[in-house]
């Protein structure tokens, strides 16, 4: 069987978790991968928080050198130029990662439709970091669904910091809202497939954060491999992420 991470990072940034700047490598991700068997990742460039343009074209670079590695553009609504994101999608982008709180912006408000609309253009799916914030919280994203319903839209975390069945709510009441497993607690990640179904959870995890030996911290997929069927574990660990992102 095979494997895809649906959320991992290159780039530059300070993370405010740690309190520290990070600085995460292809080479580094792709080294950890290998240790633990995943054979591809969906990527955005952290780096993107303060030069979107900037690093989207290095994110293109370095996916061409790695192929790997799954290309996300990094879009920021009122900066990023909806023509622009367009243009990466041309160019081999599988999809598009807004993070409303890193970019201090509410995930419902209007500058994200012109993203959005691009991703309806394209048929490309929107990874959405979703936490208990008043940026990212998965009561925001309710209306933003339902007006986009050709719009896969990933919530990712599953609500980080708050009730992953806020998260799994609103994804039970939308068909286009998918599930990202990434610090999510093992047990609501079963429960979100008992909810929604195991083509609406994809398994991600933020590698490399932390550096290495990053997937040992993770939890969700032994548990997943242990509580689900054979065929609920391979559409979370790899075919939903095959059909959302077009994989070959």
């Amino acid at each position: 069987m095979r494997i895809c991470d649906c959320h991992t990072h290159v780039g530059h940034t300070y993370d405010h978790m740690s309190g520290r700047f990070v600085s995460y490598l292809p080479e580094a991700l792709l080294s950890e991968m290998d240790a633990a068997g995943v054979d591809l990742a969906v990527v955005s460039n952290i780096s993107a928080i303060d030069d979107p343009e900037g690093a989207n074209d290095e994110m293109s670079a370095w996916a061409r050198r790695y192929s790997r590695l799954v290309p996300l553009v990094w879009a920021t609504p009122g900066s990023s130029r909806p023509e622009r994101i367009l243009e990466y999608l041309g160019m081999g982008f599988r999809g598009v990662k807004l993070h409303p709180t890193a970019g201090k912006y509410r995930a419902d408000c209007s500058a994200v439709r012109p993203v959005l609309d691009v991703c309806r253009e394209a048929q490309a799916p929107a990874l959405f970091h979703c936490a208990a914030d008043e940026f990212s919280a998965p009561a925001l994203f309710r209306e933003v669904a339902a007006d986009y319903p050709e719009v896969p839209i990933i919530l990712a975390h599953m609500n980080m910091f708050g009730s992953a069945q806020d998260a799994i709510a609103v994804a039970e009441s939308l068909h286009n809202v998918y599930l990202d497993t990434s610090w999510a607690r093992p047990e609501r990640v079963v429960e979100a497939v008992r909810a929604v179904g195991a083509d609406r959870v994809l398994w991600g995890t933020d590698a490399p954060l932390g550096g290495t030996g990053h997937y040992l911290r993770d939890r969700a997929r032994e548990h997943l491999e242990q509580h689900v069927s054979a065929m609920e574990f391979e559409a979370v660990m790899w075919s939903n992420a095959a059909c959302l992102f077009c994989l070959e």
